[in-house]
């Protein structure tokens, strides 16, 4: 098959039609190829052009794309953007939100960019080194959402970046290189002009084998996801995970399950901290986490949230009927009540103190026997009689007394 038709070929096989496509275009040979090949088959409705501003040439080059896409007979914009720091990251970040944003104002539901097998073999080597799970090894989707409505499509995965060069070539189009791309202090250019070229001597056609593991991969990751879901929702209540059943799953599913409990991407270090911290159903311990997050077992139940940093000694003298403030609570004592208080002696509502009494005994012990977590003693509002006997503790003591905690 000669090149054109090969790469158009291939490119008719995304999800386009009923759509309409914005196409990401930087006027070099990938970007370029897919605009050419979309128009030949009619589903393109969009151009934009995205200025990074990181290059002098670079607004030259994106005028030469509206050029492009208007002798195309398309409209075309160009979306220049301000990188907060010069990396591939946050340009890829600026881009994507520059591209979002647009496809929504001009009504199009589908973001057409032009990655090749070979940046999906790039991506896949790139995500091996960092050492990435089943689910970043599985690189880039084919397809993803981005927005409600919006779409990501890549309809050039099966073309090899040697397709594209003979696609250029064959219908002479012109094209911009970007020269950050030969920088081998970027390791993505290592890995494109050091490692894959030596791999292809083993194997002619890896960039596509390598795209077929990515596209297995992704299948894996999206049924180990599935069973995980199901295990998250059958472990799961008000009192968080089972940790006696969360340690009997495999660890596959146990950390895509852990994953969904904590709210947040968590490294395998993190993963496997937390099945130790499960290993034991005794007691209540608990483990820091990224992002001032804290996992903790109390018992056998797995719960996560933000570590609550102790407030200090807090005490609000008590003088008679009326709200009090106490932290992240009001505490109400009603006239009725002041009536049958007044006599107790001096009062302050305050927190938890080594030394506090309670009638049967410390009151260190009965929060340890309602599994009361030592973090959240401090914070637990306590009517005191002065120096340290507990006449009330919200759910804990006094509950003939008629006072709320109101949040």
């Amino acid at each position: 098959m000669d090149p054109i038709s090969a790469v158009r070929e291939r490119v008719a096989r995304a999800p386009l039609a009923g759509e309409q496509v914005l196409v990401a275009c930087s006027g070099g040979p990938d970007s370029v190829t897919l605009l050419d090949a979309l128009v030949a088959l009619g589903r393109v409705h969009h151009v934009a052009c995205v200025d990074h501003q990181l290059r002098p040439e670079s607004a030259a080059e994106a005028q030469g794309v509206v050029a492009l896409a208007r002798a195309f007979g398309l409209p075309a914009t160009v979306l220049p953007v301000t990188v907060a720091r010069p990396s591939m990251a946050a340009a890829r970040a600026a881009r994507y939100q520059a591209l979002t944003a647009h496809a929504r104002a001009v009504g199009a539901g589908v973001i057409a960019v032009a990655h090749t097998a070979t940046d999906q073999a790039e991506t896949l080597l790139d995500r091996m080194v960092r050492g990435a799970g089943t689910r970043g090894l599985a690189a880039m989707a084919r397809v993803r959402p981005v927005a409600p409505g919006i779409r990501l499509v890549r309809p050039l995965l099966d073309v090899t970046s040697a397709e594209v060069a003979a696609y250029v070539t064959a219908r002479e189009l012109q094209v911009v290189r970007d020269p950050t791309n030969a920088n081998l202090a970027y390791r993505r250019s290592r890995l494109r002009h050091e490692v894959l070229p030596l791999l292809r001597r083993e194997r002619a056609d890896l960039d596509r084998a390598l795209v077929a593991l990515c596209d297995r991969l992704a299948q894996d990751a999206d049924a180990l996801d599935a069973q995980a879901d199901r295990f998250h929702h059958a472990l799961a209540d008000a009192g968080g995970l089972d940790a006696r059943a969360l340690g009997d799953l495999p660890d596959a599913i146990a950390a895509r399950v852990v994953a969904r409990a904590a709210g947040i991407s968590l490294d395998s270090v993190h993963i496997d901290a937390i099945r130790r911290l499960c290993a034991g159903l005794h007691g209540t311990r608990s483990l820091d986490l990224p992002g001032g997050l804290v996992a903790e077992r109390r018992y056998d139940r797995l719960r996560f949230g933000v570590r609550l940093a102790d407030p200090g000694d807090v005490e609000v003298p008590i003088t008679g009927p009326g709200l009090y403030s106490f932290l992240r609570v009001t505490v109400e004592i009603a006239p009725d009540e002041w009536a049958t208080l007044a006599t107790a002696g001096r009062l302050v509502l305050r927190n938890f103190r080594q030394g506090d009494v309670v009638r049967s005994g410390k009151l260190k012990a009965l929060l340890i026997d309602r599994k009361v977590p030592r973090p959240e003693r401090r914070w637990l509002p306590l009517l005191v009689r002065l120096p340290n006997e507990v006449l009330w503790a919200p759910g804990l003591i006094g509950k003939e007394l008629k006072m709320s905690a109101l949040t």
